[in-house]
């Protein structure tokens, strides 16, 4: 057995030596007169209209800039998986990640800070605040938003001619929505007219439109606000939703994913999603893009919001000086108006899906109509906390009241609330601080 096992070790030793020759040799073939920019984020294979959009970009940038070659790489973010390869000294000098993870990353000592870049673009200014904010930490900013999405409402038109209603016309504010919802429930033939999954990340928009906050700062310090009466209001409202309007889908444990494909066959006729799922229920499930309509969150007391979310480019702090200043090329250009506008042709000649949010970095500064939809979203958009401990609360809410209160018809929103306020402000936010500006 011990020279089975040594033959093994010896084996996979050798493979690992195999393999680092193959890059050290990939690495020395290279030329040596240009800078090399490592980017992830390339379309794979699998998707050929993107990656052909992708490449004629890229050759698009090394024509304007000749002394930088792109080397792509398909990979996407992924936190954990991120982190360890940053640690390791592998990570690409640019890529798009989730903008919640940029505190993160930045107190790690991963990004490179973009202030002197922004210093002299022209182009910043046109981003609006709420899209830059989180990509701010201790006083420097860090990143650049490449695409956003939105929380809004995503219903099935087809369905909603069949119960009579109008689908130009989607539910505009809590009580039109279970009113909708009601009249698009068919329990006897196993359809309902909302979908909801208990989640933080759905709830807190609930919250804000009902007037109220999921935390608070102050003097430094972060406490929890989700147990105020607007945020009771709108855990009361779901609680609602599934016990007096019985609007909801049966399973309210299921997952995104399958909700997505209870929407997708018809059996649940709203939900709330974000664009990057359109392309899944396009590609997955062949819906027909005409048969689904996508409209604003329905206001709540207090009015519309909607949390906004997306992708930053960030630059790795760990790679060379010349490699951070062609990074920073890489992102001009891609985010460019002109380039944005040619994107946005391209992709409409090769018949990719746009969801609104892609172009939202330049929806300030190109004139299109079918930016509208983007910045009417950016006027109400609000942004999740981003604190430390706040991933620990979303975890705290999602396991007990936001579950408890679809499960149990006796459940008393305010106190499971309370409770976990309470836990949260002893156990999470006792020793935390706010968010550095």
């Amino acid at each position: 057995m011990n020279k089975i096992l040594l033959l093994f070790f010896l084996a996979l030793l050798a493979f690992g030596g195999s393999q680092f020759l193959l890059r050290q040799n990939r690495q020395n073939l290279k030329d040596r007169t240009v800078t090399w920019l490592t980017l992830w984020n390339m379309p794979p294979k699998s998707l050929p209209k993107e990656r052909k959009l992708w490449e004629e970009t890229v050759k698009a940038f090394e024509k304007e800039n000749p002394g930088i070659r792109v080397e792509g790489v398909e990979r996407e973010y992924r936190a954990e998986e991120f982190i360890t390869v940053m640690a390791g000294g592998k990570g690409p000098d640019v890529v798009k990640v989730w903008v919640g993870a940029v505190h993160t990353l930045a107190n790690l000592g991963f990004l490179s800070p973009l202030d002197p870049h922004l210093a002299t673009w022209d182009q910043f200014e046109y981003i609006l605040d709420v899209l830059k904010k989180s990509t701010k930490f201790g006083g420097h900013y860090y990143g650049i938003p490449a695409d956003s999405y939105f929380l809004f409402l995503l219903y099935r038109k087809d369905l909603f001619q069949k119960a009579g209603l109008d689908p130009s016309v989607p539910p505009r504010n809590w009580t039109e929505l279970a009113a909708t919802a009601e009249r698009l429930t068919h329990r006897e033939k196993g359809q309902y007219g909302l979908g909801l999954v208990p989640k933080t990340w759905y709830f807190q928009d609930f919250v804000w439109q009902a007037g109220g906050e999921m935390i608070r700062e102050e003097g430094g310090r972060v406490r929890s606000a989700f147990a105020e009466p607007p945020a009771v209001k709108a855990l009361q409202f779901w609680k609602d939703l599934r016990f007096k309007h019985k609007v909801l889908q049966p399973d309210v444990l299921m997952s995104e994913s399958e909700l997505l494909h209870l929407f997708a066959l018809g059996k649940v006729a709203m939900i709330f999603g974000t664009e990057k799922q359109l392309p899944s229920l396009i590609t997955r499930y062949r819906i027909d893009p005409a048969s689904f309509g996508i409209a604003p969150l329905p206001s709540g007391p207090a009015g519309p919001a909607a949390h906004l979310g997306g992708d930053v480019y960030v630059i790795n702090s760990s790679s060379s000086e010349e490699e951070r200043a062609a990074a920073w090329k890489w992102i001009q250009f891609e985010l460019s108006p002109l380039n944005q506008l040619n994107k946005w042709r391209r992709m409409n000649e090769e018949g990719i899906f746009i969801y609104p949010g892609a172009f939202s970095a330049s929806a300030q500064v190109l004139d299109l109509p079918a930016f509208e939809m983007v910045k009417d979203a950016l006027a109400n958009a609000r942004v999740e906390p981003h604190v430390e401990g706040w991933p620990r609360v979303k975890d705290l809410l999602d396991d007990d009241p936001l579950q408890n209160v679809l499960l149990d018809p006796s459940a008393d929103p305010q106190q499971l609330l309370l409770a976990n306020a309470k836990q949260a402000d002893r156990t999470i936010f006792a020793t935390s601080v706010g968010a550095k500006p």
